[in-house]
């Protein structure tokens, strides 16, 4: 009896171990934060456009009209729709997100809004699912912490982007499993995905964030990409 109940023990232990493990991801072995999954409204707060500066985030990433724009890690739609009034009715904004729920909430919000720019896509941990070689800008608001598989969404969005594209991630400094990740860290993954920072501001810090950082593709990735 006392073998069967250890071999139990050593089977818990091991699942214990292994649904653990898989919160590191194997990708980059460090902690990720779990997706946030519930109401989107905590997002909607008063104030929030003027804390986070939207407007100058949009202008430093050069989102204009007529730009074609991604929304990575989208939620609710809060950014989205912002990108969308931005870009106008010549520009296009893809809402990504890995939540079907949030992505239905964004197409009702738009619709309701008149926006017709807008085109919701639901991605993976590894890839936004976007079309190569379109996206003027992309954006990675409070959620780079939660994303499993990092290095991959960043090269498959890099793939996304114009050769003179730009993303922007927004998020606060942490561990990784405490919905932030330190700015050091970012960099560094970025830099993995084929990417190099060219601006780091900190003008997000009203809004709880710590850093917004701009990359821009490196030049090896670019010459890998030309055929």
């Amino acid at each position: 009896m006392r073998s069967v109940q250890k071999w139990i023990a050593i089977v818990v232990l091991a699942s214990a171990l292994s649904a653990c493990s898989s919160r590191l991801t194997a990708q980059t072995n460090r902690p990720v934060s779990d997706p946030y999954a519930g109401t989107t409204d905590i997002f909607e707060y008063p104030g929030r456009d003027q804390r986070l500066q939207i407007d100058r985030v949009m202008n430093e990433l050069g989102m204009r009209q007529g730009s074609t724009v991604a929304d990575i890690g989208a939620g609710g739609g809060w950014f989205t729709i912002r990108a969308a009034r931005r870009v106008g009715a010549k520009g296009r904004v893809y809402a990504v997100e890995i939540n079907q729920k949030y992505l239905d909430t964004i197409a009702g919000r738009a619709k309701r809004a008149g926006y017709q720019n807008v085109q919701t896509v639901l991605g993976t941990a590894g890839d936004p699912k976007l079309p190569p070689g379109t996206v003027d800008a992309a954006l990675i608001l409070k959620a780079y912490h939660e994303v499993a598989d990092p290095v991959g969404l960043l090269k498959k969005t890099r793939q996304s982007l114009k050769a003179d594209g730009l993303l922007g991630i927004i998020d606060r400094n942490g561990r990784g499993n405490d919905h932030g990740l330190d700015q050091a860290v970012v960099v560094q993954e970025a830099k993995a995905a084929g990417f190099d920072l060219v601006k780091t501001f900190d003008f997000v810090k009203p809004d709880e964030e710590d850093y917004f950082l701009i990359f821009r593709v490196s030049t090896p990735a670019k010459a890998a990409l030309v055929p």
